[in-house]
């Protein structure tokens, strides 16, 4: 049995210092990757995996030297991932794992925080009602939702909501790093405390009712959460389900995942739709390829081709250019997916502090990062695309 330095075990009880709370996850790397490896700060949901085996993983007999990988001529992409508080890695090309590794303690096992990657997921849920017949994506979110009549999010239709295009406007909250985009988001959400003399809304359907128009639904691509999670409010009400049953029953329990995925609940209990996913790095992969193969996966359609290539279609570019993502050059937002429009058809599911699913049809690849980066930016966009091209060139 291999030793372990003291270094490496945890103490019991914590020090002081190490202790991660509502109110300290995000002033540090080291409490910000524990929020994001354990996420043990809310009550969860489970996303249950089903009682399938799950698939078998082909892994290259030669992987992938990331350190021999160039970004732009400069840094190594290995040494990107380090310099990004990357926590796991994975490359798979036509089907096979090229690389796979885990930085910062985190487990293969652990679920991962997905944080707003889990608004894609959101996007297939609805996408998938439509397919259905349960919901007309051209109808107001106030049809589904009648306590939404008159608010800012009521008159957007679902696609504008599915597109970021309902610009609404929330009561100023002063949050740490901007976290929240100054909305009460994280305080309704349970993931940040209350700050004294707060006079807000105490739950995700209270900050929904709350919203105030801003400018035309449709005029405009202004990110937000409260979007998805008008989206959330309107299948569990079609429904009678929790979102977590929706993914459960629609995608998660038809992977043949390893693991159970969770989903974090606010105060009432209610799944965080805007970004409350964890899972596995392996799993996470098993959905990248079936998004890859056009929504087959483990012998099964598990989403219509049409809705796939419906995302890969793509938005409005003009204005996600014209917002404060232009510097996503080239970019557009479409069905809670971001689309690249480049020679590789790529199109990604990304979250705050750097989380990453990205499908590259058109070469063949899947790539998804996890981690606990402070400042995620474009820059990853430049590392996925080197892989990418490498593999190709191969």
């Amino acid at each position: 049995m291999q030793s372990i330095t003291k270094n490496e075990m945890e103490v019991f009880p914590p020090n002081t210092e190490d202790i991660v709370t509502k109110d300290n996850w995000f002033i540090s790397k080291k409490n910000l990757q524990k929020y994001c490896h354990s996420g043990e700060l809310s009550p969860i949901r489970i996303i249950w995996r089903g009682n399938q085996k799950p698939t078998s993983l082909s892994y290259a007999k030669d992987p992938l030297d990331l350190a021999k990988i160039n970004v732009n001529n400069a840094e190594s992409v290995l040494t990107y991932l380090e310099r990004t508080n990357t926590d796991a890695f994975l490359v798979m090309h036509k089907g096979e794992i090229l690389y796979e590794n885990y930085f910062n303690g985190y487990k293969s096992y652990q679920p991962h925080a997905l944080n707003s990657a889990t608004k894609s997921f959101v996007g297939l849920i609805v996408s998938l009602l439509a397919n259905e017949g349960l919901l007309d994506l051209h109808q107001k979110a106030s049809f589904y939702i009648p306590e939404l009549k008159g608010t800012g999010l009521g008159d957007g239709t679902v696609q504008h909501l599915l597109d970021m295009q309902v610009p609404v406007k929330y009561m100023e909250v002063d949050t740490p790093m901007g976290i929240g985009r100054g909305t009460p988001i994280f305080i309704v959400s349970g993931s940040m405390p209350k700050p004294d003399n707060y006079t807000g809304p105490e739950n995700l359907y209270e900050f929904m009712i709350s919203s105030e128009k801003d400018k035309l639904p449709g005029t405009v691509f202004k990110y937000e959460n409260s979007q998805t999670e008008t989206l959330g409010w309107i299948v569990k009400r079609l429904t009678g389900k929790n979102l977590a049953e929706l993914i459960q029953d629609f995608i998660w329990s038809k992977l043949g995942v390893e693991e159970n995925a969770l989903i974090h609940l606010d105060q009432i209990g209610t799944d965080i739709a805007s970004g409350g996913m964890r899972a596995t790095l392996r799993d996470l992969a098993r959905f990248g390829e079936m998004m890859r193969n056009n929504g087959y996966y483990n012998g099964c359609q598990i989403i219509p081709e049409y809705i796939i290539r419906e995302i890969q279609k793509g938005g409005n570019r003009k204005y996600l250019a014209e917002s404060a993502y232009h510097y996503l050059s080239g970019f557009s937002y479409h069905n809670k997916w971001w689309v690249s429009h480049d020679r590789y058809g790529g199109y990604s599911a990304r979250g705050k502090f750097d989380q990453r699913i990205h499908i590259a049809p058109k070469a063949d690849t899947v790539i998804v990062k996890l981690s606990s980066y402070y400042s995620p930016d474009s820059e990853g966009i430049d590392a996925f695309q080197a892989i990418i091209e490498y593999l190709v060139k191969q």
